[in-house]
């Protein structure tokens, strides 16, 4: 019986055009690489969740590394364009060093214009940059940074990516 229904839909004009096979001719894959870890990050965002979370968050931001699939995420109630740049500042730059690139799909959450403020009252903000000075600073007894002994490679610095080192130059 089931191999006559198979024969049927093989057969059937309608069953043919309507399945859910994509109707559409084969294109190139291309492999997004990624030269060290840290270098690539996809970001996007989930939302409108719903129901939505205690405190009414509703809104994901999610960000992955392309090298080591690291997965960075955190929710939101409201998401702007100021809470995408902390997250970037706060959870990937000062986390994990400047990468290379981001790769986003160029919503209104990544193109507004956000400055880093100088009031002396913000300092909590400031917090995270503090710590990235000290785990990329070279500690005397160690010989070494605390971010490579952790990481096991040097944190990639932010002028590295406007005057390229012979390291970056290397890997990209």
């Amino acid at each position: 019986m089931e191999a006559d229904y198979c024969k049927y839909v093989r057969h059937c004009h309608n069953c043919q055009i309507f399945t859910n096979v994509q109707h559409v001719a084969p294109s190139m894959l291309y492999t997004m690489t990624s030269p060290w870890p840290f270098s690539t990050w996809g970001i996007d965002i989930i939302g409108n969740v719903n129901p939505s979370g205690t405190g009414g968050h509703c809104f994901i931001h999610v960000a992955i590394d392309y090298f080591t699939k690291w997965v960075k995420a955190k929710s939101y109630k409201v998401l702007k364009a100021k809470q995408v740049a902390q997250f970037i500042q706060n959870d990937i730059i000062c986390r994990y060093g400047v990468p290379h690139e981001f790769i986003s799909h160029h919503g209104t959450h990544f193109q507004a214009e956000t400055t880093m403020s100088e009031n002396y009252k913000e300092w909590p903000e400031k917090i995270p940059f503090a710590l990235w000075g000290y785990k990329t600073s070279i500690r005397i007894a160690m010989a070494a940074t605390p971010y490579y002994l952790v990481y096991g490679m040097e944190a990639v610095q932010p002028d590295e990516l406007e005057i390229p080192s012979l390291r970056i130059l290397l890997e990209s």
